[in-house]
């Protein structure tokens, strides 16, 4: 007789395992929702109060790069926490107002004659496509190109002015108009101005335009009458939306002029608020709390190291393309190079509009190779950008960054992308390598502490 104790299990090895990777499942799907429902939320909340954050940003960054200085004033120099700020202030202040004294005026003047140029790139690429494409080729893309132009233009807010094309015989007759005979004629409909055409006498032609406008004068009249109430309706949403856009650009001004207070109690900050977190978390049991404090001295290591290193190279990197480019025979060069270093404080964002912008610049430019045909300017800008990225992957990035993050290429233009998706903007660009290399870390925690190692 067999014993009660050995009677077969309920569920067999391949059905416990099934079950095992459906709850696998169902708590990855639940992580990947939970996940999902805090980007949306913090989506939100970047749209909703994007000017505070964007000072807490700017002012947090700033603290971080300026930290360093304030302490070297304080420790090396005996000044005082106060003392040591305010110093450094006025050397921010004596910067700023040298580099606007000496560059200033030729930054602005380059970044308007960029402008004004840029405008006009759509047209010269037309120009050169149609030259160099098959007619075929062309056909097929040239109403892309023409949405394009109106797009493009519509960017620089230049004025779309309709262009009159008449056949050689009648725009003689055209020419020969006054000014207010013109706008008449302009204002007359396709009809009206055949029938304006067919009349043989210029007498009659006179005339005929005195009638029209006369007809379009009155009918202007009472399409004023008629819309008086819409009039006045659209007069006050015009005067609201004024209104509205003066307190949006008094509220901008706000958040940029609490960005030097916000620095200063940052920097003048002495707390460990890690320390005292770590004591408003006693409640949580000691293997816990010990995780909690070591993610978040993590990421703030991380955000410390990052943007320090990467505001350093990308001014070193911008002072190095300005001078490269200037060197070059590129026009706008200075302000361009600024704006690439700027812009490298997303990783490779300033390197890949630095060479797209810089290959149209020296094509299109007075001069440059759609005129001359030389390329001796695309080449001293390719050998500027060789120089730089060698210096700054050889030599900047190892001795100012390190390997603080660790991550691999493709993963950082990812998460850039994704980052910038999801928090809206620029603002999530530059924060997500310090998220990505903050999960990675979070994820590899978990994995040692509490999974299967063989598992991750």
């Amino acid at each position: 007789m067999k014993d009660s104790s050995s009677t077969a299990p309920i569920l067999s090895d391949r059905q416990r395992k099934f079950l095992a990777f459906v709850a696998s499942f169902a708590g990855a799907l639940l992580l990947g929702c939970l996940f999902a429902a805090v980007i949306l939320i913090l989506n939100h909340a970047f749209d909703l109060f994007g000017g505070v954050i964007w000072s807490l940003a700017i002012s947090g960054m700033l603290a971080i790069l300026l930290r360093p200085i304030v302490t070297f004033l304080e420790e090396k120099i005996k000044l005082g926490r106060f003392s040591s700020i305010l110093l450094l202030y006025v050397l921010v202040i004596v910067t700023a107002v040298s580099a606007t004294w000496f560059l200033g005026g030729k930054v602005i003047y380059q970044t308007k004659e960029f402008l004004g140029t840029a405008v006009d790139w759509p047209d010269q690429l037309e120009e050169k496509a149609k030259q160099s494409l098959p007619a075929e080729t062309w056909e097929s893309i040239s109403g892309q190109v023409d949405t394009f132009k109106e797009y493009w233009k519509d960017i620089f807010g230049e004025e779309q002015v309709p262009v009159l094309a008449l056949p050689l015989d009648r725009q003689e007759i055209y020419d020969t108009l006054n000014l207010e005979q013109r706008e008449t004629f302009r204002a007359m409909e396709p009809v009206e101005r055949n029938a304006f055409f067919s009349i043989e006498d210029k007498e009659e032609k006179l005339v005929y335009l005195e009638q029209k406008s006369t007809e379009i004068h009155n009918r202007a009249m009472e399409a004023i009458e008629k819309q008086g109430g819409e009039i006045a309706e659209k007069s006050a949403a015009v005067i609201k939306s004024a209104w509205s856009g003066l307190l949006g650009f008094f509220a901008q001004m706000t958040y940029l002029a609490v960005i030097p207070i916000y620095l200063f109690y940052f920097l003048s900050s002495n707390r460990n608020l890690i320390d005292d977190l770590e004591k408003e978390i006693s409640f949580l049991s000691d293997s816990v709390k010990e995780d909690v404090v070591f993610l978040i001295r993590e990421f703030v290591s991380i955000l410390v190291s990052f943007f320090r290193g990467q505001l350093l190279i990308g001014l070193l990197m911008g002072v190095g393309y300005a001078i490269g480019f200037s060197i070059s025979g590129l026009k706008f060069g200075i302000t361009l190079g600024l704006l690439f270093g700027l812009l490298n404080i997303v990783p490779y964002l300033g390197s890949i509009v630095g060479i797209v912008t810089a290959l149209l610049v020296a094509y299109l430019q007075p001069g440059g190779i759609a005129e001359s045909g030389q390329w001796s300017v695309l080449l001293g800008c390719g050998i500027s950008f060789v120089v730089v990225q060698l210096i700054e992957s050889y030599y900047l990035t190892p001795k100012i960054m390190g390997q603080q993050t660790g991550l691999h290429p493709v993963v950082v233009m990812v998460s850039i992308f994704f980052w910038g998706t999801a928090l809206g903007g620029i603002l999530g660009m530059i924060f997500g390598i310090p998220l990505t290399a903050f999960i990675i870390i979070t994820w590899r925690l978990l994995c040692r502490k509490y999974f299967n190692r063989s598992f991750c």
